[in-house]
Protein backbone atom coordinates (compact mmCIF):
# COMPACT_ATOMS: atom_id res chain seq x y z
CA UNK A 1 0.00 0.00 0.00
CA UNK A 2 1.23 3.14 -1.18
CA UNK A 3 1.90 5.87 1.98
CA UNK A 4 -0.48 8.91 1.55
CA UNK A 5 2.19 11.79 1.06
CA UNK A 6 0.27 14.36 3.65
CA UNK A 7 0.86 17.73 4.69
CA UNK A 8 3.98 19.57 5.61
CA UNK A 9 3.98 22.69 7.94
CA UNK A 10 6.91 24.83 8.93
CA UNK A 11 6.89 27.11 11.72
CA UNK A 12 8.59 29.32 14.66
CA UNK A 13 5.82 27.97 17.43
CA UNK A 14 3.47 24.97 17.70
CA UNK A 15 0.69 25.68 19.75
CA UNK A 16 -1.64 22.33 20.19
CA UNK A 17 -5.30 23.40 20.88
CA UNK A 18 -7.34 26.39 20.09
CA UNK A 19 -9.06 27.30 23.41
CA UNK A 20 -8.47 29.97 25.95
CA UNK A 21 -4.89 29.33 26.59
CA UNK A 22 -4.02 28.66 23.26
CA UNK A 23 -5.15 31.16 21.56
CA UNK A 24 -3.59 33.42 24.42
CA UNK A 25 -0.59 31.82 24.25
CA UNK A 26 -0.09 32.20 20.25
CA UNK A 27 -1.24 35.63 20.14
CA UNK A 28 1.33 36.62 22.94
CA UNK A 29 3.93 34.46 21.23
CA UNK A 30 3.34 36.45 17.98
CA UNK A 31 4.24 39.78 19.25
CA UNK A 32 7.83 38.08 19.36
CA UNK A 33 8.14 36.18 16.26
CA UNK A 34 7.37 36.04 12.71
CA UNK A 35 5.32 32.37 12.19
CA UNK A 36 2.96 31.19 15.29
CA UNK A 37 0.61 28.27 14.06
CA UNK A 38 -2.23 27.01 15.74
CA UNK A 39 -3.32 23.21 15.58
CA UNK A 40 -6.73 21.93 16.75
CA UNK A 41 -8.82 18.60 16.77
CA UNK A 42 -11.94 20.45 16.39
CA UNK A 43 -13.29 23.26 13.94
CA UNK A 44 -10.61 25.80 13.35
CA UNK A 45 -11.34 28.67 15.78
CA UNK A 46 -14.43 26.70 17.67
CA UNK A 47 -12.79 28.27 20.99
CA UNK A 48 -12.83 25.46 23.19
CA UNK A 49 -14.20 24.28 26.24
CA UNK A 50 -14.11 28.28 26.98
CA UNK A 51 -16.27 29.51 24.71
CA UNK A 52 -18.70 26.95 25.42
CA UNK A 53 -18.31 28.10 29.59
CA UNK A 54 -20.22 31.31 31.36
CA UNK A 55 -17.11 33.09 30.93
CA UNK A 56 -16.89 34.00 34.34
CA UNK A 57 -13.66 35.27 35.68
CA UNK A 58 -11.93 35.78 39.01
CA UNK A 59 -9.16 38.75 39.33
CA UNK A 60 -6.98 39.72 42.02
CA UNK A 61 -7.82 43.64 42.05
CA UNK A 62 -5.33 46.15 42.57
CA UNK A 63 -7.07 46.77 45.79
CA UNK A 64 -6.58 43.63 46.96
CA UNK A 65 -3.44 41.95 48.90
CA UNK A 66 -2.34 39.06 47.21
CA UNK A 67 -1.34 37.15 50.46
CA UNK A 68 -5.35 37.64 51.37
CA UNK A 69 -5.58 35.80 48.09
CA UNK A 70 -2.81 32.71 48.65
CA UNK A 71 -4.55 31.97 52.52
CA UNK A 72 -7.98 31.64 50.92
CA UNK A 73 -6.53 29.46 48.36
CA UNK A 74 -4.68 27.49 50.97
CA UNK A 75 -6.95 27.24 52.84
CA UNK A 76 -9.18 25.58 50.43
CA UNK A 77 -6.67 23.53 49.11
CA UNK A 78 -5.70 22.19 52.23
CA UNK A 79 -2.40 23.11 52.31
CA UNK A 80 -1.55 21.43 49.22
CA UNK A 81 -0.86 24.72 46.84
CA UNK A 82 2.07 26.30 44.46
CA UNK A 83 2.09 29.52 46.29
CA UNK A 84 4.48 30.50 43.50
CA UNK A 85 2.46 29.53 40.88
CA UNK A 86 -1.03 30.94 41.97
CA UNK A 87 0.69 33.74 43.49
CA UNK A 88 1.70 34.41 39.87
CA UNK A 89 -1.22 33.37 38.41
CA UNK A 90 -3.37 36.25 40.27
CA UNK A 91 -0.61 38.88 40.04
CA UNK A 92 -1.20 38.47 36.26
CA UNK A 93 -4.98 38.15 36.39
CA UNK A 94 -5.89 42.33 36.66
CA UNK A 95 -3.80 42.85 32.98
CA UNK A 96 -5.90 40.32 31.54
CA UNK A 97 -9.00 40.90 32.80
CA UNK A 98 -8.22 44.75 31.28
CA UNK A 99 -7.73 43.11 28.15
CA UNK A 100 -10.65 41.41 27.79
CA UNK A 101 -12.32 45.05 28.86
CA UNK A 102 -10.26 46.90 26.54
CA UNK A 103 -11.69 44.79 23.36
CA UNK A 104 -15.31 45.40 24.28
CA UNK A 105 -16.13 42.59 26.56
CA UNK A 106 -17.88 44.11 29.44
CA UNK A 107 -18.28 42.90 33.09
CA UNK A 108 -21.64 43.51 34.63
CA UNK A 109 -21.68 46.74 36.66
CA UNK A 110 -23.71 47.97 39.30
CA UNK A 111 -25.53 51.56 39.10
CA UNK A 112 -23.00 52.88 40.70
CA UNK A 113 -20.35 51.67 37.81
CA UNK A 114 -18.95 48.84 40.63
CA UNK A 115 -18.13 45.68 39.48
CA UNK A 116 -20.39 42.97 40.58
CA UNK A 117 -19.19 39.66 42.20
CA UNK A 118 -20.20 36.57 43.51
CA UNK A 119 -18.08 35.03 46.27
CA UNK A 120 -16.85 31.40 45.79
CA UNK A 121 -16.77 28.75 48.06
CA UNK A 122 -17.89 30.84 51.33
CA UNK A 123 -14.41 32.31 50.84
CA UNK A 124 -13.24 35.59 51.90
CA UNK A 125 -11.32 37.00 48.87
CA UNK A 126 -11.74 34.80 46.06
CA UNK A 127 -14.58 35.99 43.92
CA UNK A 128 -15.89 36.05 40.12
CA UNK A 129 -16.91 39.30 37.70
CA UNK A 130 -19.52 38.07 35.49
CA UNK A 131 -20.53 39.08 31.30
CA UNK A 132 -24.62 39.78 30.85
CA UNK A 133 -26.46 38.02 29.54
CA UNK A 134 -25.42 35.28 31.19
CA UNK A 135 -24.32 31.84 29.59
CA UNK A 136 -22.74 34.36 26.90
CA UNK A 137 -19.60 35.37 28.06
CA UNK A 138 -17.32 32.46 27.03
CA UNK A 139 -18.72 32.93 23.51
CA UNK A 140 -17.85 36.12 23.48
CA UNK A 141 -14.43 35.67 25.31
CA UNK A 142 -13.69 33.22 22.62
CA UNK A 143 -14.61 35.70 19.98
CA UNK A 144 -12.23 38.25 21.20
CA UNK A 145 -9.59 35.81 21.34
CA UNK A 146 -10.01 34.96 17.29
CA UNK A 147 -10.24 38.20 16.66
CA UNK A 148 -6.80 39.38 18.41
CA UNK A 149 -4.92 36.08 16.88
CA UNK A 150 -6.33 36.71 13.40
CA UNK A 151 -5.09 40.98 13.94
CA UNK A 152 -1.88 39.57 14.80
CA UNK A 153 -1.58 36.68 11.60
CA UNK A 154 -1.36 33.99 13.64
CA UNK A 155 -2.51 30.94 11.22
CA UNK A 156 -4.77 28.41 12.40
CA UNK A 157 -5.36 24.62 11.69
CA UNK A 158 -8.92 22.65 12.20
CA UNK A 159 -9.08 19.49 12.42
CA UNK A 160 -5.24 18.21 13.35
CA UNK A 161 -5.11 15.71 15.34
CA UNK A 162 -1.75 15.60 17.01
CA UNK A 163 -0.44 12.24 18.74
CA UNK A 164 3.52 12.90 19.08
CA UNK A 165 5.50 15.79 20.25
CA UNK A 166 9.15 14.20 17.71
CA UNK A 167 12.87 15.10 19.61
CA UNK A 168 16.06 14.52 19.17
CA UNK A 169 16.60 13.17 22.10
CA UNK A 170 17.25 16.43 24.21
CA UNK A 171 15.09 19.33 22.15
CA UNK A 172 11.57 19.52 20.68
CA UNK A 173 11.85 19.49 16.79
CA UNK A 174 8.43 19.29 16.12
CA UNK A 175 5.33 17.15 16.32
CA UNK A 176 3.67 14.70 14.30
CA UNK A 177 -0.41 13.95 13.73
CA UNK A 178 -3.24 13.27 10.88
CA UNK A 179 -5.79 15.40 9.75
CA UNK A 180 -9.29 14.25 11.45
CA UNK A 181 -11.22 13.74 8.14
CA UNK A 182 -9.03 12.23 5.57
CA UNK A 183 -6.73 10.93 7.46
CA UNK A 184 -3.52 11.82 5.79
CA UNK A 185 -0.21 11.93 7.91
CA UNK A 186 0.43 15.65 9.34
CA UNK A 187 4.70 16.47 9.65
CA UNK A 188 5.11 20.05 11.26
CA UNK A 189 8.41 21.37 11.77
CA UNK A 190 8.66 24.23 15.17
CA UNK A 191 11.20 25.45 17.00
CA UNK A 192 9.52 25.05 20.07
CA UNK A 193 6.06 23.37 21.01
CA UNK A 194 3.37 24.50 23.46
CA UNK A 195 0.66 22.30 24.53
CA UNK A 196 -2.64 24.02 25.27
CA UNK A 197 -4.71 21.01 25.14
CA UNK A 198 -7.01 21.26 28.40
CA UNK A 199 -7.33 17.90 30.76
CA UNK A 200 -8.60 14.74 29.90
CA UNK A 201 -11.70 12.97 31.04
CA UNK A 202 -14.31 10.24 30.39
CA UNK A 203 -16.56 12.11 28.19
CA UNK A 204 -19.28 11.36 30.24
CA UNK A 205 -21.87 13.96 28.42
CA UNK A 206 -21.99 16.09 25.48
CA UNK A 207 -21.02 19.29 27.46
CA UNK A 208 -17.10 17.76 28.28
CA UNK A 209 -16.86 15.51 24.89
CA UNK A 210 -13.82 17.34 23.84
CA UNK A 211 -10.92 16.82 27.16
CA UNK A 212 -10.66 13.59 25.87
CA UNK A 213 -7.03 12.72 27.21
CA UNK A 214 -4.78 13.34 24.52
CA UNK A 215 -2.85 15.99 25.75
CA UNK A 216 -1.96 13.57 28.75
CA UNK A 217 -0.89 10.62 25.95
CA UNK A 218 1.14 13.21 24.46
CA UNK A 219 2.87 14.79 26.94
CA UNK A 220 3.65 11.64 28.66
CA UNK A 221 5.05 9.65 25.65
CA UNK A 222 7.57 12.35 25.64
CA UNK A 223 8.93 12.20 28.95
CA UNK A 224 6.84 14.70 30.70
CA UNK A 225 6.19 14.37 34.57
CA UNK A 226 2.50 14.56 35.51
CA UNK A 227 1.20 16.01 39.03
CA UNK A 228 -2.29 15.86 40.49
CA UNK A 229 -3.81 12.84 39.01
CA UNK A 230 -5.17 11.31 41.94
CA UNK A 231 -7.60 14.11 41.82
CA UNK A 232 -10.75 14.26 39.25
CA UNK A 233 -13.80 15.83 39.20
CA UNK A 234 -16.79 14.63 40.25
CA UNK A 235 -19.98 17.22 39.39
CA UNK A 236 -23.21 17.32 40.66
CA UNK A 237 -25.48 17.59 37.24
CA UNK A 238 -29.48 17.46 36.73
CA UNK A 239 -30.75 13.56 35.39
CA UNK A 240 -31.87 14.38 32.25
CA UNK A 241 -29.75 17.22 30.77
CA UNK A 242 -27.00 19.50 31.40
CA UNK A 243 -26.33 22.59 33.27
CA UNK A 244 -24.06 25.78 33.44
CA UNK A 245 -24.04 27.72 37.13
CA UNK A 246 -24.78 26.21 40.02
CA UNK A 247 -21.60 28.06 41.41
CA UNK A 248 -22.98 31.51 40.74
CA UNK A 249 -26.93 30.00 41.94
CA UNK A 250 -25.62 28.56 45.39
CA UNK A 251 -24.50 31.72 46.91
CA UNK A 252 -27.51 33.14 45.86
CA UNK A 253 -29.91 31.05 47.65
CA UNK A 254 -30.31 27.29 45.57
CA UNK A 255 -30.43 24.68 47.86
CA UNK A 256 -29.86 20.59 47.23
CA UNK A 257 -32.79 18.76 49.23
CA UNK A 258 -33.03 15.15 49.99
CA UNK A 259 -36.51 13.24 49.86
CA UNK A 260 -37.55 14.40 53.19
CA UNK A 261 -37.28 18.15 51.27
CA UNK A 262 -33.94 18.63 53.56
CA UNK A 263 -31.34 20.94 53.43
CA UNK A 264 -28.90 17.91 53.59
CA UNK A 265 -25.56 19.58 53.37
CA UNK A 266 -26.19 21.44 56.93
CA UNK A 267 -26.00 18.12 58.70
CA UNK A 268 -22.61 18.09 57.10
CA UNK A 269 -21.45 21.75 57.68
CA UNK A 270 -23.24 23.64 59.10
CA UNK A 271 -21.28 26.40 58.81
CA UNK A 272 -21.09 26.25 54.80
CA UNK A 273 -24.22 24.10 53.56
CA UNK A 274 -24.12 23.82 49.82
CA UNK A 275 -22.01 26.60 49.02
CA UNK A 276 -18.87 24.45 49.26
CA UNK A 277 -17.13 22.95 46.11
CA UNK A 278 -19.17 20.53 44.38
CA UNK A 279 -16.89 17.03 45.66
CA UNK A 280 -18.33 17.86 49.43
CA UNK A 281 -21.84 18.27 48.02
CA UNK A 282 -21.79 14.72 45.77
CA UNK A 283 -20.29 13.14 48.66
CA UNK A 284 -23.06 14.65 50.96
CA UNK A 285 -25.23 13.08 47.99
CA UNK A 286 -23.78 9.51 48.50
CA UNK A 287 -24.40 9.78 52.12
CA UNK A 288 -27.70 11.04 51.83
CA UNK A 289 -28.58 8.14 49.21
CA UNK A 290 -27.15 5.62 51.65
CA UNK A 291 -29.03 6.61 54.43
CA UNK A 292 -32.61 6.04 52.10
CA UNK A 293 -32.71 9.88 51.50
CA UNK A 294 -32.67 9.60 47.83
CA UNK A 295 -33.00 11.21 45.03
CA UNK A 296 -31.44 14.21 45.59
CA UNK A 297 -33.32 17.47 44.06
CA UNK A 298 -32.06 21.10 42.87
CA UNK A 299 -34.26 23.63 44.23
CA UNK A 300 -34.41 27.42 43.05
CA UNK A 301 -37.31 28.60 45.23
CA UNK A 302 -35.32 30.22 47.85
CA UNK A 303 -33.44 32.66 45.00
CA UNK A 304 -34.95 36.21 44.74
CA UNK A 305 -36.46 37.30 42.08
CA UNK A 306 -33.89 39.63 40.62
CA UNK A 307 -31.13 36.63 40.97
CA UNK A 308 -33.71 34.30 38.61
CA UNK A 309 -33.73 37.04 36.25
CA UNK A 310 -29.70 37.66 36.37
CA UNK A 311 -28.72 34.51 36.07
CA UNK A 312 -31.53 32.78 33.85
CA UNK A 313 -29.26 32.25 30.48
CA UNK A 314 -30.45 34.24 27.60
CA UNK A 315 -28.21 33.54 24.56
CA UNK A 316 -25.56 30.39 23.97
CA UNK A 317 -26.20 26.91 24.32
CA UNK A 318 -27.61 27.65 27.69
CA UNK A 319 -29.77 29.69 26.11
CA UNK A 320 -31.24 27.49 24.09
CA UNK A 321 -31.15 24.62 26.48
CA UNK A 322 -33.52 26.92 28.91
CA UNK A 323 -35.86 27.75 26.10
CA UNK A 324 -36.33 23.98 25.23
CA UNK A 325 -36.48 23.12 28.24
CA UNK A 326 -39.13 25.45 29.02
CA UNK A 327 -40.64 23.96 26.24
CA UNK A 328 -41.26 20.50 27.69
CA UNK A 329 -42.84 22.31 30.48
CA UNK A 330 -40.04 21.82 32.56
CA UNK A 331 -38.36 25.05 34.07
CA UNK A 332 -35.24 25.07 35.93
CA UNK A 333 -35.95 27.78 38.12
CA UNK A 334 -39.41 27.08 39.08
CA UNK A 335 -39.20 23.84 39.48
CA UNK A 336 -36.76 20.84 42.17
CA UNK A 337 -35.27 18.64 39.26
CA UNK A 338 -33.87 15.70 40.35
CA UNK A 339 -29.57 15.56 40.03
CA UNK A 340 -26.77 12.95 40.66
CA UNK A 341 -23.51 12.57 40.67
CA UNK A 342 -21.38 12.28 37.67
CA UNK A 343 -17.91 11.70 37.20
CA UNK A 344 -15.95 14.11 34.24
CA UNK A 345 -12.22 15.17 34.11
CA UNK A 346 -8.75 14.86 35.60
CA UNK A 347 -7.16 17.70 37.99
CA UNK A 348 -4.00 16.68 37.00
CA UNK A 349 -1.46 18.02 34.45
CA UNK A 350 1.68 18.40 33.49
CA UNK A 351 4.78 19.62 35.29
CA UNK A 352 6.17 22.97 34.43
CA UNK A 353 7.90 25.99 35.78
CA UNK A 354 6.22 29.19 35.98
CA UNK A 355 6.65 30.02 32.47
CA UNK A 356 5.36 26.94 31.63
CA UNK A 357 8.84 25.27 30.70
CA UNK A 358 8.44 21.43 30.68
CA UNK A 359 11.79 19.19 31.25
CA UNK A 360 11.82 18.76 27.62
CA UNK A 361 13.24 21.57 26.20
CA UNK A 362 11.22 23.58 23.64
CA UNK A 363 8.04 21.80 25.37
CA UNK A 364 5.79 24.20 27.23
CA UNK A 365 2.04 23.82 28.83
CA UNK A 366 -0.54 26.21 29.23
CA UNK A 367 -3.58 26.41 31.07
CA UNK A 368 -5.71 23.07 32.27
CA UNK A 369 -2.99 21.31 30.18
CA UNK A 370 -0.37 22.07 33.23
CA UNK A 371 -3.82 22.47 36.10
CA UNK A 372 -2.62 23.62 39.80
CA UNK A 373 -5.89 22.57 41.61
CA UNK A 374 -6.08 19.61 44.14
CA UNK A 375 -9.78 18.99 42.71
CA UNK A 376 -12.03 21.27 43.70
CA UNK A 377 -13.30 24.03 41.68
CA UNK A 378 -14.12 27.70 41.54
CA UNK A 379 -16.13 29.39 39.25
CA UNK A 380 -14.31 31.80 36.90
CA UNK A 381 -11.07 29.98 37.98
CA UNK A 382 -10.56 28.40 34.87
CA UNK A 383 -10.69 31.77 32.55
CA UNK A 384 -8.24 33.12 35.34
CA UNK A 385 -5.91 30.40 34.88
CA UNK A 386 -6.15 29.75 30.65
CA UNK A 387 -5.51 33.30 30.11
CA UNK A 388 -2.28 34.07 32.72
CA UNK A 389 -0.57 31.02 32.60
CA UNK A 390 -1.42 31.00 28.20
CA UNK A 391 -0.29 34.37 28.10
CA UNK A 392 3.00 33.34 29.97
CA UNK A 393 3.89 30.36 28.26
CA UNK A 394 3.59 32.32 25.17
CA UNK A 395 6.09 34.81 26.09
CA UNK A 396 8.20 32.22 27.32
CA UNK A 397 8.08 29.57 24.23
CA UNK A 398 8.76 33.16 22.16
CA UNK A 399 11.79 33.78 23.76
CA UNK A 400 13.02 30.81 23.76
CA UNK A 401 12.78 30.27 19.98
CA UNK A 402 14.25 33.36 19.60
CA UNK A 403 17.36 32.28 21.96
CA UNK A 404 17.87 28.61 19.83
CA UNK A 405 18.35 28.10 15.92
CA UNK A 406 15.90 25.34 14.62
CA UNK A 407 17.38 21.63 14.55
CA UNK A 408 16.62 19.15 12.68
CA UNK A 409 13.63 17.60 12.33
CA UNK A 410 13.60 13.45 11.30
CA UNK A 411 10.52 12.97 9.32
CA UNK A 412 11.52 9.02 9.11
CA UNK A 413 11.64 9.11 12.79
CA UNK A 414 7.93 10.86 12.85
CA UNK A 415 6.69 8.70 10.39
CA UNK A 416 7.52 6.09 12.14
CA UNK A 417 6.15 7.28 15.49
CA UNK A 418 2.87 8.11 13.57
CA UNK A 419 1.94 4.38 12.19
CA UNK A 420 1.76 3.39 15.42
CA UNK A 421 -1.89 4.65 15.33
CA UNK A 422 -2.20 5.04 11.18
CA UNK A 423 -1.78 0.92 11.28
CA UNK A 424 -5.35 0.72 12.71
CA UNK A 425 -7.26 2.51 10.01
CA UNK A 426 -8.90 0.87 7.46
CA UNK A 427 -8.96 -2.24 10.05
CA UNK A 428 -11.83 -4.11 11.52
CA UNK A 429 -12.13 -4.28 15.22
CA UNK A 430 -13.38 -2.83 18.72
CA UNK A 431 -14.99 0.30 18.41
CA UNK A 432 -12.83 3.30 20.54
CA UNK A 433 -16.03 4.07 21.84
CA UNK A 434 -16.81 0.92 23.96
CA UNK A 435 -13.11 1.41 25.21
CA UNK A 436 -13.74 4.98 26.58
CA UNK A 437 -17.45 4.18 28.14
CA UNK A 438 -15.80 0.89 29.94
CA UNK A 439 -13.18 3.56 31.56
CA UNK A 440 -16.13 5.84 32.09
CA UNK A 441 -17.43 2.53 34.38
CA UNK A 442 -14.66 2.02 36.08
CA UNK A 443 -14.29 5.72 37.29
CA UNK A 444 -18.30 6.23 37.95
CA UNK A 445 -18.05 3.14 40.82
CA UNK A 446 -18.74 4.95 43.73
CA UNK A 447 -15.57 3.58 45.92
CA UNK A 448 -13.49 4.81 42.94
CA UNK A 449 -15.39 8.38 41.97
CA UNK A 450 -16.68 9.51 45.19
CA UNK A 451 -16.14 7.51 48.35
CA UNK A 452 -12.36 6.40 47.21
CA UNK A 453 -11.07 2.50 48.93
CA UNK A 454 -8.04 0.57 47.98
CA UNK A 455 -10.45 -2.05 46.58
CA UNK A 456 -12.19 -0.24 44.81
CA UNK A 457 -9.12 1.42 43.12
CA UNK A 458 -7.54 -1.83 42.79
CA UNK A 459 -10.43 -3.08 41.13
CA UNK A 460 -10.05 -0.14 38.70
CA UNK A 461 -6.58 -1.13 37.85
CA UNK A 462 -7.06 -4.81 37.03
CA UNK A 463 -9.53 -3.88 34.75
CA UNK A 464 -7.57 -1.29 33.13
CA UNK A 465 -4.50 -3.95 33.01
CA UNK A 466 -7.05 -6.44 31.19
CA UNK A 467 -8.20 -3.89 28.78
CA UNK A 468 -4.50 -2.71 27.81
CA UNK A 469 -3.54 -6.60 27.00
CA UNK A 470 -6.72 -7.76 25.94
CA UNK A 471 -8.39 -4.75 24.15
CA UNK A 472 -6.39 -2.41 22.90
CA UNK A 473 -4.35 -4.56 20.33
CA UNK A 474 -7.63 -5.79 19.02
CA UNK A 475 -8.92 -2.40 18.38
CA UNK A 476 -10.15 -1.12 14.92
CA UNK A 477 -10.93 2.65 13.13
CA UNK A 478 -13.22 2.13 9.93
CA UNK A 479 -12.63 5.82 9.08
CA UNK A 480 -10.26 8.69 10.02
CA UNK A 481 -13.14 10.01 12.52
CA UNK A 482 -12.95 6.39 14.03
CA UNK A 483 -9.11 6.76 14.10
CA UNK A 484 -9.48 10.15 16.02
CA UNK A 485 -11.58 7.84 18.41
CA UNK A 486 -9.28 5.72 18.63
CA UNK A 487 -6.84 7.69 19.75
CA UNK A 488 -8.91 9.24 22.40
CA UNK A 489 -9.50 6.16 23.63
CA UNK A 490 -5.78 4.62 24.16
CA UNK A 491 -5.49 8.16 25.63
CA UNK A 492 -8.12 7.49 27.98
CA UNK A 493 -6.71 4.41 29.26
CA UNK A 494 -3.62 5.90 30.14
CA UNK A 495 -5.40 8.71 31.70
CA UNK A 496 -7.51 6.32 34.02
CA UNK A 497 -4.22 4.49 34.88
CA UNK A 498 -2.57 7.33 36.09
CA UNK A 499 -5.66 8.85 38.25
CA UNK A 500 -5.92 5.12 40.11
CA UNK A 501 -1.95 4.75 40.61
CA UNK A 502 -1.74 7.68 42.39
CA UNK A 503 -5.16 7.76 43.99
CA UNK A 504 -3.79 4.14 45.16
CA UNK A 505 -0.53 6.04 46.68
CA UNK A 506 -2.24 8.86 48.47
CA UNK A 507 -3.50 7.45 52.08
CA UNK A 508 -5.28 10.31 53.25
CA UNK A 509 -7.61 12.84 52.20
CA UNK A 510 -7.43 16.17 51.37
CA UNK A 511 -8.87 18.72 49.05
CA UNK A 512 -10.49 16.69 46.31
CA UNK A 513 -9.51 13.16 47.22
CA UNK A 514 -11.11 11.26 49.65
CA UNK A 515 -10.45 7.79 50.74
CA UNK A 516 -12.84 6.61 52.53
CA UNK A 517 -10.36 3.77 53.96
CA UNK A 518 -8.23 6.62 55.24
CA UNK A 519 -10.57 9.38 55.77
CA UNK A 520 -7.99 11.83 57.80
CA UNK A 521 -5.58 14.64 56.77
CA UNK A 522 -2.08 13.53 57.33
CA UNK A 523 0.26 16.53 57.42
CA UNK A 524 3.41 14.37 58.13
CA UNK A 525 3.34 12.19 55.18
CA UNK A 526 1.13 13.54 52.46
CA UNK A 527 1.96 17.54 51.97
CA UNK A 528 3.30 16.44 49.38
CA UNK A 529 2.61 16.28 45.39
CA UNK A 530 2.75 13.42 43.63
CA UNK A 531 4.65 13.04 40.36
CA UNK A 532 4.26 10.73 37.80
CA UNK A 533 6.51 9.78 34.27
CA UNK A 534 8.01 7.25 32.15
CA UNK A 535 11.05 6.27 32.09
CA UNK A 536 12.68 4.15 29.84
CA UNK A 537 9.28 2.66 29.36
CA UNK A 538 8.64 2.24 33.06
CA UNK A 539 5.96 3.89 34.92
CA UNK A 540 7.35 5.75 37.83
CA UNK A 541 5.95 7.48 41.11
CA UNK A 542 7.83 9.75 43.17
CA UNK A 543 6.97 12.59 45.57
CA UNK A 544 7.61 16.15 46.12
CA UNK A 545 7.24 17.65 49.44
CA UNK A 546 5.49 21.54 49.63
CA UNK A 547 8.40 23.41 50.09
CA UNK A 548 6.44 25.67 52.65
CA UNK A 549 9.93 27.49 54.01
CA UNK A 550 9.59 29.06 50.52
CA UNK A 551 6.45 30.49 50.64
CA UNK A 552 4.34 33.28 52.30
CA UNK A 553 1.44 31.64 53.58
CA UNK A 554 1.60 28.33 56.11
CA UNK A 555 -1.17 26.42 56.41
CA UNK A 556 -2.83 27.08 59.47
CA UNK A 557 -6.46 26.07 58.37
CA UNK A 558 -8.26 23.24 56.43
CA UNK A 559 -11.32 23.82 54.32
CA UNK A 560 -11.94 20.03 54.65
CA UNK A 561 -12.68 20.29 58.68
CA UNK A 562 -15.48 22.25 57.77
CA UNK A 563 -17.52 18.67 57.25
CA UNK A 564 -18.41 15.96 59.16
CA UNK A 565 -19.22 12.71 57.15
CA UNK A 566 -20.70 9.54 58.90
CA UNK A 567 -18.91 6.40 59.38
CA UNK A 568 -18.54 4.37 55.86
CA UNK A 569 -20.77 1.08 55.86
CA UNK A 570 -18.86 -2.19 56.49
CA UNK A 571 -17.44 -4.18 53.85
CA UNK A 572 -18.93 -7.74 53.19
Amino acid sequence: MKEPRGYEYTTDLLVVGCGFSGMWAAMRAKDFLDDVLVVDKGPRDWGGLGGLSGGDMIVKQPDMNLDDLLDDLVYYYDGLADQKLLGQILTQSYDRFMDFENWGHKFVRNDKGELCFIPQRALDYMRFYYYHPYGMGGIDKARLLKRECEKRGVRRLGRVVITDVITDGERVTGAVGFHAQSGKPVYIRARAVLLATNTGGWKPSYHQNTPASEGVSIAWNAGCAMRNFEFWKVWNVPVDFAWEGQTGLLPKGARFLNNKGEDFMLKYSPKFGAKADPHYNTRGMICEVRAGNGPILFDCSKMSAEDVETMRPRAGWMGLNDKKLRAMGMDFFAQKLEWMPQVRHTYGGIVADLDGATAIKGLYAAGLARNPDPGVYMGGWATCITATTGYSAGEAAARFVEGHDAVPFDKAYAADRLNGILRYLGRDGIAPKDVIADMREVMSAPDVALMKTGRGLSRGLDRVAEVRGEFLPELGARDAHELAKLFEATSTVLLTDLCLTAALARKESRAGHYREDYPQRDNANWLKWIEQRQVDGRHELHTVPVPLDDYPVKPYRYYMDNFTWPEPPRAD
